[in-house]
């Protein structure tokens, strides 16, 4: 007997695993080679009638939903654009300065952050540049919030300034997570993310991350490109060596920027991005590295949701974190009473997240993309509101969900 229901429209079926995949729910299941037949013709055998019926049957993806029913309050500021490094790729060095979080700015995010938690737990992370400069400001907004709200924070930091010293401090004002950067072995890491004054990082960065790793959460991220895609295999069996094997690892495909080109030739050419991510993935689970779930997330970002702020220095607001800098893109501005004035509506979140709507709506990727990156839009597109499909990525991306199964 066969069931009524209807399939979703977001179900994967990867036939080379026997894998159904639901991009919505989450849910992944091996079927046999007669019941993979059924149900891509639509057939519900009753023996998977239940587990179809909870995870895999039709229903509409609703992003509202998972932003009203949000459990954190996640704003980000950014403490400074001056950083003790010069790495070759940096998105910001067009805007580069010596700005440092004002006052007001920093009234205001605390003010913001008190009259909008609404009882929720705040997340807030702290951006740069290189925020650990600002460690004062992270210590004062810290000691202000701690007693008032549910709070914790991440840092986003190139890892040289997060000494053992630093990092108990920061645990102690309620540190949650970490990420820290390393772009390949010492020899190609220096070459790419080096002090102001040339000296290499790579050294201090492995003796911070051995004692982080065991303390906090460690995001690594890795930034590859041309010069350093070959050399990731060499990195991962070096952190292994090394015992930092508690991290969450992050890769990440060095793209373009809006006003930087000189060093554009170097990234990866966009098919390959897909299969590039795959084979890191792979590399890494080889070597002993899991494979983070966080692969096959849902796209809500920042982006779109309004609420979660990303401030800089003097008070202005982006969609996040990869326009911070670029005027062109500021959303808003925060004032000192934690109030904001949007200034741009084209840049809200409430719209960014239904761009989507009339041209993607059937497509099975969808909840893991919902109309791509805002940033890529403006690079490819040059339209912030325009779609950035990256469905043959997710095509292969997709196929990392056999190693859970």
């Amino acid at each position: 007997m066969e069931s009524k229901t209807k399939l979703s429209k977001f179900n994967i079926f990867l036939y080379d695993y026997n894998i159904i995949f639901n991009t919505l729910t989450g849910y992944a299941i091996k079927v046999t080679d007669e019941q993979m037949r059924k149900l891509s013709k639509g057939e519900i055998p009753e023996e998977l009638k239940e587990i179809i019926e909870e995870g895999f049957s039709e229903q509409e993806f609703d992003i509202d939903k998972f932003i009203v029913n949000k459990k954190y309050l996640e704003p980000t500021l950014v403490l400074t654009y001056d950083c003790n490094f010069d790495c070759v790729y940096c998105f910001q060095k067009k805007f580069r300065n010596k700005n440092r979080v004002k006052d007001e700015v920093v009234r205001g995010f605390i003010n913001y952050i008190k009259k909008n938690s609404n009882g929720r737990k705040v997340r807030v992370t702290y951006f740069g540049g290189e925020p650990l400069l600002e460690l004062k400001r992270i210590e004062e907004i810290s000691k202000e919030l701690k007693g008032e709200v549910d709070y914790s924070f991440s840092v986003v930091t190139n890892g040289s300034l997060l000494t053992p010293y630093v990092l108990d401090k920061l645990l102690y004002l309620g540190l949650s997570h970490v990420q820290i950067t390393l772009d390949g072995p010492k020899e190609v890491h220096d070459k790419r993310r080096y002090f102001v004054d040339g000296r290499g990082s790579f050294d201090i960065i492995v003796e911070n991350l051995k004692y982080a790793q065991d303390r906090t959460n460690v995001v690594l991220r890795i930034n590859i490109d041309v010069n350093n895609l070959d050399e990731i295999g060499k990195l991962l069996k070096i952190l292994k060596e090394e015992g930092i094997t508690k991290v969450r690892l992050d890769p990440h495909l060095v793209h373009e920027n809006t006003f930087r080109h000189e060093y554009w030739h170097n990234t990866l050419s966009k098919e390959n991005e897909g299969k590039v991510l795959v084979k890191f993935w792979e590399t890494a689970r080889e070597l002993g590295f899991e494979i983070p779930q966080e692969v096959f997330r849902l796209g809500i970002c920042v982006a779109h949701i309004d609420e979660d702020i990303v401030v800089d220095p003097l008070g202005n607001i982006y969609p996040c974190w990869a326009f911070t800098g670029n005027p062109l893109y500021i959303k808003g501005k925060l004032k000192e009473d934690g109030s904001i004035e949007w200034i741009n509506n084209k840049l809200l979140g409430i719209k960014a997240r239904y761009i989507w709507k009339g041209r993607c709506d059937n497509c099975p990727y969808l909840p893991m993309c919902i109309g791509g990156c805002r940033f890529f839009a403006v690079l490819d597109e040059n339209n912030f509101n325009n779609i950035n499909c990256k469905k043959s990525n997710y095509e292969e991306i997709v196929k990392l969900i056999k190693y859970f199964i």
